[in-house]
């Protein structure tokens, strides 16, 4: 049993044996191909780095880019409802700056604001030369509507100081002060040459007077009389004498007084003068000042040369809303530039200078191409930009664009305002074998 046991036991293998034939395979596997298996393999390995150095592809920021000019342009939008007057201009007419559009209805009059408007621009309130004129410029009768208060106010302002100038009655005061003070001096001038004669006349009698005094009674039969006589005289010297001390002293008195009232008089002058020009400015800037808020709230008024642009078809006595935009006004001629929403991601890399392609929405990319363009500034800080799902944090990049909107493909497209689409920007052009190593270095950290 046991026998028929170990005949049934597999029989184990020869390894020893096994070992020498691999082995001879081994030795005989032909040399040739190990050497060109080997070649291959280098030469591939030369290739790859050699492509890998060769191979460049650009680093690429985008962000989302709207072509717009140095000179946007601007909605016009209604700042009270009513109905519209538009002042005989149609869709892209061309337009100065300040020229009024349209006008929506009021109780003013639109001609005579605008004729007041002039003149209240060339008015120069500081300038009193010019009074006169813009007194007979300034009409009397206008239908200014709710600025007819601050008209006449200052149309009355003005009229009192041009006729304060055309009187001059200060002025006239003065003369007649000073006229006064030169005949008042001439005369005392003369007064006291007469004080001097009157003082001779007065020392005379009073000698004469002292001389009869002292004579004998005794001796001189008249001498009662001849004192009297000359004491009347030297008494009637001396009372002329008096009298002509205090002449003097009020016709001095008189031109201190009128001197004093000399320069009261420039003081009330100069007062006068000041309230009525105080008067003026501030009827002025209050005209002024009304009539913009006037402006402000009827009128649709061109901010800068360009043409305008109906944001609805508008026609006469159509009612407006407020708040509801009207017009546009377009500048003419305006340096094209692109604005880019950057996304922080990644804009550190990017710098003034780098190149900039652009894909329009309006105009596909494979069938116009791109628009070069640089960046020419970045903001310092960023801000947020809220999109449908979320809140990014985002740079603002000012784009030139020197050639204009002519694609790579040579293909003029129109200008737009606000055209939107993606700027691809070009931070570096980097080797195959740079980002490989840049890979392997991420995975090693």
């Amino acid at each position: 049993m046991i026998w028929n046991l170990l005949k049934l036991r597999p029989k184990r293998k020869d390894n020893t044996k096994r070992s020498e034939e691999v082995g001879d395979i081994i030795d005989r596997m032909p040399t040739a191909f190990g050497r060109w298996v080997a070649a291959a393999i280098i030469v591939l390995t030369i290739l790859l780095f050699v492509f890998g150095w060769i191979i460049k592809y650009p680093d690429v920021v985008t962000g989302q880019i709207t072509i717009n000019s140095n000179t946007a342009p601007v909605k016009l939008p209604a700042h009270t409802s009513g109905k519209i007057d538009i002042l005989g201009f149609e869709a892209q007419d061309s337009v100065k700056e300040g020229t009024y559009i349209a006008v929506i209805q009021n109780s003013a009059k639109t001609e005579d604001v605008q004729s007041v408007s002039s003149l209240i621009h060339d008015f120069d309130p500081n300038n009193p030369a010019f009074f006169p004129q813009a007194i007979q410029a300034f009409p009397e009768k206008v239908s200014l509507g709710e600025l007819n208060m601050q008209y006449y106010t200052f149309l009355s302002s003005l009229k009192n100081i041009s006729d304060y100038h055309n009187d001059n009655v200060y002025e006239q005061q003065r003369i007649s002060l000073q006229d006064g003070i030169a005949w008042k001096t001439e005369i005392l001038k003369e007064t006291e040459k007469a004080l001097s004669i009157s003082n001779d006349n007065l020392d005379i009698t009073e000698k004469w007077f002292k001389k009869y005094s002292s004579l004998n009674k005794e001796i001189v039969t008249t001498y009662d009389l001849e004192v009297d006589r000359s004491k009347a005289e030297y008494l009637s010297a001396k009372q002329s004498n008096q009298n002509l001390v205090k002449e003097i002293a009020s016709i001095r008195m008189q031109i201190a007084e009128s001197r004093n009232r000399l320069s009261q008089l420039a003081v009330e002058k100069h007062v006068e003068e000041r309230r009525m020009h105080l008067e003026l400015l501030s009827s002025y800037h209050e005209l002024n000042d009304q009539m913009k808020q006037w402006e402000q709230t009827y009128v649709f008024k061109a901010p800068f040369d360009g043409q305008v642009e109906f944001l609805k078809f508008w026609t006469n006595g159509q009612f407006v809303q407020a708040g509801e935009n009207v017009f546009g006004i377009v500048p003419k001629e305006n340096k094209i530039l692109g604005q880019v929403l950057l996304p922080a991601m990644g804009a550190g890399k990017v710098k003034e200078g780098s190149r900039v392609s652009i894909k329009l929405d309006d105009y596909p990319y494979a069938e116009f191409g791109s628009i070069q363009g640089t960046v020419k500034s970045i903001s310092l800080i960023t801000n947020e930009y809220k999109t449908s799902q979320s809140s990014i944090n985002t740079y603002l990049v000012l784009v030139d664009m020197p050639d204009g909107l002519i694609t790579n493909y040579g293909d003029k497209l129109d200008f737009k305002y606000e055209i939107g689409g993606q700027a691809d920007i070009i931070v570096k052009d980097r080797r195959l074998i740079e980002r490989l190593f840049d890979n392997l270095k991420f995975n090693i950290q």
